[in-house]
């Protein structure tokens, strides 16, 4: 087996402490550096770390341009290029939305996925964020006031309230083994990262993970990162927009 070569910086950090010492250097550090609130600086610098990771992870998967030189730059285009890629009209899915807010992208795919047999359910709160995510959008952003979308689509359903009280409710009544189209709209990496871990043991190949808000290191991209480490996930770029924005992740 060919030895794992760690990099000098963070062989320092993590191998460079005997674990006789640790004990004492950590309590040293908590009387001294922990006296001190290194919270912002200490984000900023895990910012930087993350766009450096998610720059490299552009690098990594590479998308082609539009064939026709238009496009590629709005949710709709990467919604439509994508259900032809895997012919997601052709048979019944499985569609969950997490992050409705008035319903736009809810209503795109009723309108564009047509068989009677797909069902489309939209996770929310209807009340906003639950947490501030960034300094534009702080808690209570995207507050739709309690109201639900006005759709009158049979095929369509709504679980009201953080998704850590009903997703887990939902999958214990609900058949999950039909092909999956989840997209992620939650924007924090709390919420991203709860929906992927609790979805886990259900996703299986082939299943679509749409990402809104991917170009945001911190969350959406973080929390992929998280879920993918985690579970060991196998995965494919199904789609992007211009500048990695939006992302479609095909389980393989």
């Amino acid at each position: 087996m060919i030895p794992v070569r760690i990099p000098p910086v963070r062989r320092f950090f993590q191998l460079q402490i005997p674990q006789l010492f640790r004990p004492t250097v950590s309590t040293v550090m908590a009387k001294t550096l922990g006296h001190v609130n290194l919270e912002a600086p200490a984000v900023g610098l895990t910012a930087i770390a993350y766009w450096a990771r998610f720059s490299r992870w552009c690098r990594m998967h590479p998308i082609s341009p539009p064939a026709n030189g238009k496009g590629g730059k709005d949710r709709s285009w990467l919604y439509e290029s994508v259900i032809e890629r895997e012919g997601l009209e052709r048979g019944p899915v499985n569609y969950l939305e997490f992050g409705v807010y008035r319903g736009a992208s809810l209503q795109w795919w009723l309108a564009r996925i047509s068989h009677p047999e797909s069902r489309f359910v939209g996770f929310d709160t209807f009340t906003g964020l639950p947490e501030r995510w960034r300094p534009t959008e702080p808690a209570g952003w995207f507050d739709a006031k309690g109201n639900l979308p006005d759709i009158q689509d049979s095929r369509c359903s709504f679980e009201v309230g953080l998704f850590q009280d009903t997703l887990g409710r939902f999958i214990d009544h609900t058949d999950l083994s039909g092909r999956l189209v989840i997209n992620m709209d939650a924007d924090m990496f709390t919420s991203t990262l709860f929906v992927l871990t609790t979805l886990a043991p259900h996703l299986k190949p082939g299943d679509i993970i749409f990402f809104d808000e991917f170009s945001c290191p911190l969350d959406e991209f973080r929390a992929f990162e998280e879920f993918v480490r985690s579970f060991r996930v196998k995965y494919e770029v199904a789609g992007a927009v211009y500048g990695y924005t939006r992302v479609c992740i095909k389980l393989v």
